[in-house]
Order: C-alpha cells, then structure tokens, then sequence
C-alpha cells in the first residue's frame, strides 16, 4: 500500500493505493514543516481516522509539501512520519517536485506554481532546477495568492478599490484595519488569511480594475522568474495551482505578449501525481 500526500500552504490532498487501484483518498489542512512543531505532526496524524487501521500496511510513503528545500524542516517531518508509518519507506519531498512530475511529458519544461504562494522551476524528466529562489510571502511570493490577496487588502483599506468594488466587498467581508494587521502581524499563517481574499478577485475577476491588477502582479511574476532566464523562450511552461488556473485568461495573453510557450494550465497536480506513482 502507497501512501500520496500531495500539500500545499492551504490545503492537503491524502490518497491511499492499493495495486494501483485508489483505495481512500481525503483532505485537510495544509502541512508547510517551516510552521509546524514535531508535536503538531503528531498530533494531527493520530487525529486523520482515514488512516487509523492502515498505519501498518502503508509500505511506502511519498509526501510532497511546501518547505521541505529547509533541511532541518524536512528532517522533522521524516521522523514524524516514520515514527508512526513504521513498516514504510518514507520519502519527504518538495512541492516543486510534485508539480513537475504531475505535468512532466517526455520533455524538458517550466514549471510554475501559482497558489497560495508561488515557486518556479526547471524540469529535465528527473532533476528539479531553481534559477530564481522562492522567498516567501514577505519577500517573494511575486503572483501568488498571498501577494494578490495582499494588493486587495492594502487597497482597500486605502480606499482606493473603485466606489462599486468597495462597496461589495465592505458587504463580503466584515473587516478592520485593527482586524488584519493582526491577523498578517500577530496570528498563525498570515499567508493563509491573505489569500483567502482571492475568491473575491476571481468572482470578480472581468473588472477593469481587477483585471490590471492581476495582471500586473503576473507581469512582475514573468518578469522575474521567467522571463530573466535566458532560455525562456525555448521551452514550454506548465502553470499550476488555483490562481493560475482561474486566471489562465489573463496569464495566457501576458505570455503570448512575451512569445512565452504554454503547455497547460493544472488547478491540482494529485491527478498527475498519482499516474506518475502507478507506473
């Protein structure tokens, strides 16, 4: 029995095969290792009752989730895992990796996540290639949901959003200037409570202002990450992730503009995953 943990920041995505057939698959939150002690590892694994009578037939576990390129991070998910997969081979890898091998065709591409933060990289069939770091929500995140919900947020509590947008999201969401600067400055995964203002840029998403301001922010995505490669326009991009593909429209007439090839663009990277694991 193969256990595939697919994570995000967000949320994460469990299925269980059994000779290729999938026996148990759920969902919960997120697993970022950067964020989580050993003791919550535990605790949330004891708690999945998916998982309570198959502990010792699972063989081989592959978790991929954000955080794991931090070694010390990565060292304490492993022994979390193993010490309670006890008869599994545990292998703790990068969501970087998982969105490569979900999209991966027989040909070198690259690939960009585009969710509640973003990352992007090379991918050759087997080695995962970084030509730009991924700094975080603070830092980095450049067209992530984090950095999108962000701009909302900052202009809406400037009130600059245009009288009608204002308006319906003062009627959406009942919220402070006291109320996010403690939930970014104070509470527990600020990346999180940014991007949860995203459904609203998507429901919204034919707006003129909403429009520029998307694209914009994937504009500076491209620009730095992609588009500083020099070999950007020799190979295919594979987007994956919710903000990506709910603004595919916008992402896809920026590179067009920048005669950057799209291969497709991917909301979950489970399906891939679990074919690349069947095989």
């Amino acid at each position: 029995m193969i256990l595939i943990v697919e994570s995000g920041s967000t949320k994460a995505d469990w299925v269980l095969l059994e000779s290729e057939t999938k026996k148990i698959s759920f969902q919960t939150k997120g697993w970022n290792p950067l964020f989580l002690e050993a003791e919550e590892m535990k605790l949330r694994l004891q708690s999945y009752v998916e998982l309570q009578f198959v502990y010792s037939r699972i063989k081989k576990v592959y978790f991929y989730a954000p955080g794991c390129s931090h070694i010390a991070s990565k060292e304490v998910l492993k022994l979390s895992l193993e010490l309670m997969f006890v008869k599994a081979k545990v292998n703790v890898l990068t969501d970087m990796l998982a969105a490569s091998r979900a999209v991966y065709e027989d040909k070198p591409l690259f690939v960009s996540i585009l969710g509640t933060g973003s990352n992007t990289a090379f991918y050759d069939g087997e080695d995962v290639e970084q030509f730009t770091p991924s700094l975080g929500y603070v830092l980095g995140d450049e067209g992530s949901g984090a950095s999108l919900g962000r701009i909302l947020l900052r202009e809406y509590l400037y009130q600059r959003l245009p009288a009608e947008l204002y308006l319906e999201f003062s009627k959406k969401y009942s919220i402070s200037k006291d109320l996010v600067l403690r939930s970014v400055y104070k509470q527990e995964h600020p990346n999180r409570f940014l991007a949860s203002y995203v459904p609203f840029l998507v429901e919204h998403k034919t707006d003129p202002f909403v429009v520029e301001l998307v694209k914009k922010e994937f504009a500076y995505y491209l620009n730095t990450h992609i588009l500083s490669n020099p070999m950007c326009t020799d190979y295919s991009i594979a987007f994956i992730g919710s903000v990506a593909f709910y603004f595919q429209d916008i992402m896809r007439e920026l590179c067009l503009e920048k005669n950057l090839i799209v291969l497709d663009f991917v909301q979950s990277p489970l399906k891939g995953l679990i074919e690349y694991h069947r095989l």
